[in-house]
Order: structure tokens, then sequence, then C-alpha cells
């Protein structure tokens, strides 16, 4: 089964993302003021609605460091050049937020706002701001993830929550299921967005590389595919998972001639898989090697009539 999907349109929000996000200050809805926020959301509760303080924050922490040196020094404005106000530390939790800039919400500044659980507020490069994630934001019932991915998991024979925490423990076979789950709509969103950045956060580079490594190409291949539908809003998934996955990111997105040969390895192992020839022709048409591209779709669609061609 591939992960992820039936095509879906996807709204990433702030919360949901684990980001605290705002739009620049002339662009600001009116909705989103505290009590207009507060009253738009009608299927809330009163004192169950999420609003943000005077400076942006929600009042949780979001992020923390990632950085060589230990410490990331925060500063007075958008600027490297501006005065140090304090030094954050490695693995101490902050609240920041990321300014959109356009109004599709698919960019944001550099620099993003962030405030230290002393109340201190300053200024940070988004560059060295790597999600905060614990266990808690793991789902325990259908209450957090909402009844969709309770209906279809349980019809897949799949306890959704107990194979979440164990994935996010690090067990490979949890890990396996985890990312091969058949869901649609709301459920595949919700995953999609919200779960799959958690557990990956949870798991760490190193273990999550490890598993990687013993996958075949099409698992990797499916893994990757659908971030660009909100795993790690605001950010370039991509981007982020480099900069902060760097020994996993080594395996999801490999350089040409490696993706070349992890195909043809699996071709080898297996001349009549369709779905090797077919991503390794998809590798080919974007590295622009039209005429390969064209002899592996063909062999993928003789192969399964089904195949589908991606461009």
């Amino acid at each position: 089964m591939r992960l992820f999907f039936t095509s879906v349109a996807i709204v990433a929000c702030a919360l949901s993302c684990s980001f605290s996000i705002l739009v620049a200050d002339n662009e600001r809805p009116a909705a989103e003021s505290p009590s207009e926020e507060s009253s738009s959301k009608s299927s809330e509760k009163p004192d169950e609605a999420v609003l943000r303080d005077a400076e942006g924050f929600y009042g949780a922490p979001n992020g923390v460091i990632d950085d060589p040196d230990g410490y990331v020094n925060l500063r007075k404005e958008k600027s490297a050049d501006s005065p140090i106000i304090a030094k954050v530390r490695k693995n101490e939790p902050f609240e920041f937020a990321c300014r959109f800039i356009n109004e599709q919400r698919t960019e944001h500044e550099t620099w993003c706002k962030v405030k230290l659980a002393s109340g201190v507020i300053g200024w940070m490069h988004y560059s060295r701001i790597k999600l905060y994630v614990t266990e808690e934001g793991l789902p325990k019932g259908p209450e957090d993830v909402g009844e969709e991915i309770d209906e279809q998991t349980r019809k897949q024979g799949v306890n959704y929550y107990e194979v979440t925490r164990a994935a996010a423990h690090g067990d490979k076979k949890a890990l396996k299921t985890f990312f091969t789950l058949d869901l649609d709509g709301a459920a595949a969103e919700t995953h999609v967005t919200s779960i799959v950045e958690v557990v990956i956060h949870l798991v760490g580079d190193d273990k999550f590389a490890e598993f990687l490594r013993e996958q075949p190409p099409e698992f990797r291949e499916n893994i990757s595919g659908g971030w660009g539908l909100g795993t790690f809003s605001p950010s370039d998934p991509k981007e982020y998972f480099r900069r902060h996955f760097p020994k996993s990111a080594k395996i999801l997105f490999p350089e040409y001639p490696q993706l070349i040969r992890d195909y043809t390895r699996a071709i080898e192992r297996n001349p009549k898989d369709s779905e090797a020839y077919r991503l390794r022709g998809y590798a080919k048409y974007q590295h622009e090697d039209w005429d390969r591209a064209i002899a592996d779709y063909t062999r993928a669609i003789e192969l399964d009539p089904e195949s589908g061609v991606l461009t």
C-alpha cells in the first residue's frame, strides 16, 4: 500500500503543525484578533479556544535550538548585527512565531520572534530552530485526531494509537505499519500534517536512518512523497529535514547517481518490479534524461498497465 495518498487539499494550521504563525500586521485578517478568533470557532467551548497573547504567542513551548555550538544568541532585532539579549542553550524549550510574508502562507520571514521561559522576547534565525516535541504530542484517542483515522485504521486491523506510540519509540515493525497506512480525506490530512512529524522527531535521526536503510527504495520514496502537503510547515520539508535529520536525509533524498543505483538494484532483485521502473523513470525525468525516462516508464506500464506516470 502507498502511504499517504489520495489527493487531499490541506491547509496547515499553526497549532496542528506545532508552529505559532503570524500574518504581517497590515495583512492580518480581522477574525484573527483574540476576541473574534474565539467566537469564530463555533465547535469549541469558550474555555477550549486557544488564543494568542499580545505578542502573538499561544503559551506553550514549541521550539528548541539545533546548533553544533550548543547555544544560539537571541537578538534584540531581526539582524545578526543586532545586540545579544540572551543565550539560548541546547534543550531549553521556548516559544517561537514565524511571520508569513505572502497571502498564500507559503513563505515566512527568515527571523522568527522567540519568547523564552523567562519572558525575554527577541529574534532568532529560523534555521537554528527545531520543533520541540514530546510524547504529549502523540494521540491518545479519537478526541485527539478525529473519528476518521480511528475508523479507517480499525478497518485495516490497526490500533492507530498503539502503533503510533510504538513507532515513536523506534519499534521497526510499528514504523513500517505507521508509514504504510492507507488513509484518505481528513484522516490523511491529520496524519500527514500533525502526527508524522511528531513520530519522526521522537524517533530521532540515528534510529530513523537505521530503519530507512533496511527499507526498499519504493518504501522510502513513499515516506517523503507527501511532505509537500504540510509536514514541517511552514518550512520547506526537504530543507528542514536535511538540516535537522542529516543522516536520514541522505537516505530519503539521495544524490541522483545513488538514486539510480538503488532502483537498479531493486530491478535486478525483481525484474518484474513495475514500481521500481516507474520510480527510476521519474528520477531520470527529473534529471532531464528524457529517453531513458520514457524507456523505464514504458517498461513499468508493460509490467503493470495501471502503473501511473509521475511527472
